[in-house]
């Protein structure tokens, strides 16, 4: 073996404090004392803050330490809500920031963090990317009020320093990559997550899995990663089918699987990320079921350039591949993933998600702008690959 041939990577992890008990929420003043803050705002949707008593929790938790409350955060964060929410902590200067929810709250307070730090518009902080893979970051300070996030789904968008904000007027996404906002304390709470109906939570345990699935096919990828990676997609295969409200052991086992695929991520993601930022974005899709529906039909795309790692995820998954050529299990993986999403009741195709057939030109278009490209295993420099996959999946 030449020194070429040596086993080369660059692993970074990013410190955080992750707290999971069935009442984690009971620990957040001592979190925030940790990041030596003392107020903190609140920041939610209106349908969790209406509908669950998470929130309330929340508050009750921080009492005389509450600072505020924004409850406005829609699906996809657009970037005229994220307007008025920055108004609104911007008038009350909070010390930190607790985000309550799924992907979209935690991302408005990452994005408000940046906002309150550096001023401007969300759009000045946009990660740029031409296709095939170059990738352009703006400056970011690292003078940001600290995050404490509280998911009630299992997406686990607290553990990215990643945001993403929706402009339909630009027909897409901007995504923004401010590491410095990234939540410094993560309380995975049992009974919050049990407030939430199992349908989102299997969707987005779904999309945890396409995270697994993408960092160990990554060209970035690494051991350490793929460590992470199969044991998430191993616990998810054994524990999401049986996960319940009723048992909150079950709920905590699946988000700590989710967050595992989250912390494998350390080589870039895919063309399914990529394309399901877009779906979600412009025609209301919910992230984790964009992807569920996505996922096979990527693999499969990609198989030539990856299958001994798709071999990989078929013996997570539990598949026998000791007869089976790489191409073989990886063909197997996706077949698997496909009945996974089956079984959990999930949409298999993007008819089924209300994505007219006329739109899949407008999310190819807007796909070529999303950095997830840059890593996907086959290189992809224009729309026509991701409107074959696009098609596949309608």
């Amino acid at each position: 073996m030449t020194l070429q041939d040596a086993l080369t990577y660059h692993y970074r992890a990013v410190p955080r404090e992750m707290i999971c008990a069935p009442d984690a929420i009971g620990q957040l003043c001592d979190a925030l004392d940790r990041v030596m803050a003392y107020e903190a705002m609140i920041i939610c949707g209106p349908t969790i803050f209406q509908h669950a008593n998470v929130v309330q929790r929340v508050q009750e938790a921080l009492g005389e330490r509450c600072a505020g409350l924004y409850p406005g955060v829609l699906p996809h964060a657009p970037v005229a809500m994220m307007a008025e929410a920055f108004q609104a902590v911007k008038s009350v200067q909070p010390e930190a920031l607790v985000s309550v929810g799924g992907g979209s709250s935690h991302d408005t307070a990452k994005g408000l963090a940046t906002l309150l730090a550096q001023g401007g518009r969300i759009h000045d902080y946009e990660t740029r990317f031409t296709p095939p893979d170059r990738v352009e970051l703006p400056n970011f300070t690292n003078n940001k009020i600290p995050v404490i996030a509280v998911p009630t789904t299992m997406g686990a968008a607290e553990l990215s320093g990643g945001a993403g904000f929706t402009d339909q007027e630009l027909g897409r996404k901007i995504v923004v990559a401010d590491p410095w906002t990234m939540p410094r304390c993560v309380l995975i709470d049992g009974q919050a997550l049990a407030t939430t109906p199992l349908s989102i939570l299997r969707s987005t345990a779904i999309g945890q899995f396409r995270i697994a699935v993408e960092s160990i096919c990554s060209p970035r990828h690494n051991p350490i990663g793929d460590a992470m990676g199969t044991a998430a997609i191993r616990m998810l295969v054994r524990h999401l089918p049986e996960c319940s409200a009723e048992d909150i052991d079950s709920l905590l086992q699946v988000k700590t699987a989710a967050c595992m695929a989250s912390l494998a991520n350390v080589g870039g993601l895919g063309l399914c990320t990529a394309t399901a930022h877009h779906v979600g974005g412009l025609f209301r899709v919910a992230h984790g079921e964009a992807n569920g529906i996505l996922l096979p039909h990527t693999m499969r795309f990609n198989l030539d350039a990856c299958a001994g790692r798709q071999a990989l995820i078929a013996e997570a998954m539990g598949i026998d591949t000791s007869s089976m050529t790489p191409v073989d299990a990886g063909l197997a993986a996706a077949d698997a993933v496909a009945e996974l999403c089956q079984t959990l009741g999930l949409p298999s195709r993007l008819r089924d998600v209300d994505v007219p057939e006329g739109g899949l030109e407008r999310i190819a278009t807007a796909t070529l702008h999303d950095r997830g490209l840059a890593t996907n295993p086959k290189p992809v420099a224009d729309a026509e690959p991701i409107l074959h996959v696009l098609r596949q999946a309608w």
